[in-house]
């Protein structure tokens, strides 16, 4: 810990609470009195020196909130000005010369949306009532926006499957599953409003647990759908 305070305002109060009591003590505290006059002269011009500089960065803040404010003003009348001769290429015969014109560049041509990802990592849950929740992963591209998960249910081994809800998220629960079946598959795909993903299958085997006669749910396969493999 130092002595003499190194921030600004802090040392210029310490210095000039001790020159006084410096300059009365004098040789008796071994300090030599010319010096501590040096010393008050020194720390008076650093005070106004403080002083002009705090002005200064005041002064330096308005104006550059001016210039701020100037600087968004103008760039947002120069953007509008780029819209509007946007929007008159677009109806030109020939929207290139325009740009050239005007020297800026035409609008890359937007990239199609990626389709979504393909849903992995499913697991069950048996409630307590009976019905079963899933939870899977899905790792979608960025640009995939609004990506909802369309869960459809075959209920006997060779038949087809159907529609059975619209997941909003990575889970969904079945409260329809008919226990009667010890074997069910589920399809999951994910979509958007323009394109859907490769969707994936698991079945799930449910029976009775040799622990007090409770129910069970298992995963035992799941993965992507091959081509032509479902209906």
């Amino acid at each position: 810990m130092t002595t003499v305070p190194t921030k600004y305002a802090q040392a210029i109060a310490w210095i000039k609470t001790r020159v006084p009591i410096w300059s009365a003590a004098g040789t008796s505290i071994g300090v030599d009195p010319a010096q501590i006059g040096t010393l008050s002269a020194e720390v008076s011009a650093a005070e106004d020196a403080l002083a002009e500089y705090l002005a200064a960065v005041a002064d330096a803040d308005a104006k550059g909130e001016i210039f701020r404010d100037s600087f968004k003003t103008a760039r947002l009348s120069a953007s509008d000005q780029v819209a509007r001769i946007r929007g008159f290429a677009r109806t030109a015969p020939n929207p290139a010369t325009v740009y050239a014109a005007a020297q800026i560049p035409e609008p890359s041509p937007r990239s199609p949306a990626p389709p979504p990802g393909t849903p992995d990592g499913f697991k069950v849950f048996l409630k307590p009532n009976g019905d079963l929740r899933f939870t899977f992963k899905c790792v979608n591209p960025p640009k995939a926006k609004g990506v909802t998960y369309l869960v459809q249910r075959q209920n006997t081994p060779q038949g087809p499957f159907e529609f059975l809800k619209l997941a909003k998220g990575r889970e969904f629960v079945d409260t329809t599953f008919p226990s009667s079946s010890s074997q069910i598959s589920y399809l999951v795909t994910a979509q958007t409003a323009t394109k859907s993903g490769i969707g994936a299958t698991f079945t799930v085997r449910y029976g009775a647990s040799n622990q007090q006669g409770g129910g069970q749910a298992v995963i035992i396969s799941q993965g992507p759908v091959v081509e032509g493999q479902v209906a």
